[in-house]
Order: C-alpha cells, then structure tokens, then sequence
C-alpha cells in the first residue's frame, strides 16, 4: 500500500523550530542594537539590521503558509499544498534564504579583509567560492525556452528535498531536471560550508599570529585576542554544523531537510550578531574585568599598526639607561594598537 509523504506534519514542525530560533534571534538582535548604539555608534548596525529583516519576513511568510494550508484551503489538503512547492511563498521563501545565507557569507569575507588589515588578495578565492556558491542557484537557468519551468527551477532547494533525494522511477523518467536539481543542492551546500570552515579558520590565523606577537610583551592583550579568537572559531562552528547536520540529511534521503533550512534561516542571522553582543558585553574568555577595563573600550577602533596614542596623539615608551635613571621617550609607532580593529571588525 502506498504510503503518503506527511507534508503537513513536516512542515508544521519545521516552522515551529524556525519561530522559537526567531525569538531567540529576537533577543539577540536587542542585545546587539543596544551595544552598538549605547557604546560604539548611533546608527546601529546596517548588515545586522539587514539580515534581521530577512529572517523576520522568511518568518512571516512561513506563518502566512500555515493560514494557507491549515484555514483557507480545504480541510485535508494542507499536504497537497506544502508538497507544491513552486507557488508564490515557496519560491519567496527560498528567494529569502538564499539572500540571508549569501549576506552573511559576504559578512564573514568582510570580516576576513578587515582584519588583515584591508589585503585585497586575502579575499579574492573566498569571492570566487562565493560566486560559485551564488551560482548554483542561478545557474539553473540554460535557455528561454525552459521559462515554463522557471518557478520550478527557482525552488530547486526545496523541490530536491522533497523529490530529489529519494526519486521514484515516476521522477526518473521527468528526464534530467531532478538530477541536475540534487546536483547542485548538494554543491550549493558543500561551497556554503568550505567558505564558512575556510574564511573562518584564515580569520583565526590572523588572531593568533597576533596573540602569539603580543604574548611576552603585553599578556592581557595576548588573552584578550585569544578569547575573541575563540569567540569567532565557536560562532562559525555554529553555523558550520547547521550546515553539514543539513547536508547529512538531505544525502540519507530524509525529508526532515525541510526543518533544518527553516532552522539555517536564523542561524544565518543570529552567529554575526551573537558575536556582536558577546564582545561588546565583555562575554569573551580572556577579555580584562571592569576594574581593569579602563578607557580600552572607548577606543577609536582601528586597526593600524601603530602605538595606544595619549591624546595628544603620541606615546610613552620607557627606557632604562642605567640601573637607578630612566628616560622616558616620545614615539609614534608602537606593536600595542592592532587589537582595537580586531573588535571594530567584530562590532561592524
């Protein structure tokens, strides 16, 4: 007897997990306006706020689904309806994904040029990725003569979650459509999790090239870019992990696929403000306590290779001559001031 897939059921689910990871992206993204424009800026953050707006209509659109299914359709076609997935809130739905997923993707790469201090070349094979990434969506699209199946194309993620990973010989003989559909879902996902794992990791080197440089002079900077260090490495693994847990059950043939996109959507949005409140709420391991926290915070964030300037804008630097004189010298470069861009990239 043939079964029939619970569509319903699994969408149902899906969008609760996607609701209550909302509200908790809610209180995160609060958290993050009030750092921003309490302690370092007025006008707030324009990415963050970017990628809220996104998750917050890909809610809104999820939660108008629900209606539809489960009020203005018949009673017993809310399956029927989240099985069709070319109609106007699917392919809105995915439009927003990708949208938020590509954002944050070309945040991390930012985050990535700005601390190491603005080389274009350390972006360049991230960029690349990325196009590549961005083009598994749009590549779907060979000649005007497939425009019938535009809509179809365009939801290509979702269509292979529910027909792609387990193809019934019905589907194998549409032709080459739903193939070429799980071909480049999986690719989509695989160059999502390389940029994330890649740009991540080179971010990482860079801070702990410079708390290795800054351990024998300077010990309290040294632990403080150790913490944001790991700070940033715990906030990509989180997004890092959403993603390979998707992709591990979209290659077992689950259709519980569905839920972990829904899930991905505020992810995607919480990782970049979580870092945001963590380090301007001093939540970093190894960042200096209140007491000691004096006018580090209040620093002008950039990242220069340059000396912590008084302010007249020159340094003190002391120099012993003999065993009971010292001389104290004026200098204008110093190793001590890269440490204020490493948070200026993490708050921007």
């Amino acid at each position: 007897m043939a079964t029939t897939t619970p569509f319903d059921r699994m969408f149902l689910t899906g969008i609760c997990i996607e609701t209550a990871l909302y509200g908790l992206n809610c209180g995160v993204f609060g958290a993050a306006m009030y750092v921003l424009i309490r302690k370092y800026r007025k006008d707030g953050n324009r990415s963050g706020m970017f990628l809220f707006g996104l998750s917050t209509a890909y809610a809104v659109v999820a939660i108008r689904q629900l209606f539809e299914a489960f009020i203005f359709s018949p009673p017993g076609t809310a399956s029927a309806y989240f099985k069709m997935q070319t109609n106007p809130l699917a392919v809105t739905k995915l439009v927003l994904y990708t949208v938020n997923v590509v954002t944050q993707n070309l945040f991390l790469i930012w985050r990535l040029w700005a601390i190491w201090n603005h080389n274009w070349w350390t972006i360049v094979l991230p960029l690349l990725m990325e196009i590549v990434h961005t083009g598994m969506i749009h590549g779907l699209y060979p000649s005007p003569l497939i425009t019938q199946y535009l809509s179809a194309y365009a939801v290509s993620a979702f269509i292979a979650i529910g027909v792609g990973a387990k193809p019934t010989s019905h589907e194998r003989e549409k032709g080459f459509f739903i193939l070429i559909v799980k071909r480049c879902s999986i690719v989509d996902w695989s160059m999502d999790l390389v940029i994330n794992i890649g740009v991540t990791a080179a971010i990482a080197l860079r801070l702990w090239y410079m708390a290795r440089f800054l351990g024998e002079h300077m010990p309290d900077r040294h632990n403080q870019v150790m913490g944001i260090m790991r700070m940033i490495l715990e906030s990509g693994l989180l997004f890092a992990s959403a993603t390979i847990v998707t992709v591990s059950i979209y290659l077992s043939g689950s259709l519980d696929t569905v839920n972990a996109i829904d899930g991905i959507v505020q992810l995607a949005t919480i990782t970049p403000l979580l870092i945001i409140v963590r380090v301007g709420l001093g939540l970093t391991a190894g960042q200096p306590s209140k007491q000691n926290r004096t006018t580090e915070i209040d620093l002008p964030m950039e990242f220069a290779s340059g000396p912590r300037h008084d302010e007249s804008g020159i340094s003190d630097d002391t120099e012993m001559t003999d065993s009971t004189h010292t001389r104290h010298t004026r200098t204008k470069h110093d190793t001590s001031s890269d440490l204020p861009k490493v948070e200026q990239s993490s708050i921007e």
